[in-house]
C-alpha cells in the first residue's frame, strides 16, 4: 500500500479525534444532567470550561464546521441546564 493512500485518513482521524474528545466531555455532563443528584451549578462550571476550551482548539480550515458544530451542542445542552436550574 502506497503511503500517500494512508496518510490522508491518517490525518483526517487525528483531527477529527481531536473534537470527538470534547463530544466526549460534553455526553459525560449530559448523562449527569439525568441523575437526580446532580449539582447544576458544577455541571455548568464543567460545560463552561468545555466550552473555553472548544473555543482554543485549533483545526484546519476544512474541519471548522465540526468544531463549530461541537460548539452548537454546547450551547444547546448549556441552554437545557439553564432551564433545568430556573424550573
Amino acid at each position: 500500500m502506497r503511503l500517500s493512500r494512508v496518510v490522508p485518513p491518517l490525518y483526517q482521524f487525528r483531527v477529527r479525534s481531536r473534537i470527538f474528545r470534547w463530544y466526549r466531555a460534553l455526553r459525560q455532563i449530559e448523562d449527569e444532567m439525568g441523575r437526580k443528584d446532580a449539582d447544576p451549578a458544577k455541571l455548568l462550571e464543567e460545560l463552561e470550561k468545555l466550552d473555553l476550551k472548544a473555543e482554543r482548539i485549533a483545526v484546519p480550515l476544512a474541519y471548522t464546521d465540526e468544531l463549530y458544530n461541537l460548539r452548537s451542542h454546547i450551547a444547546l445542552v448549556r441552554a437545557r441546564l439553564r432551564l433545568a436550574m430556573s424550573g
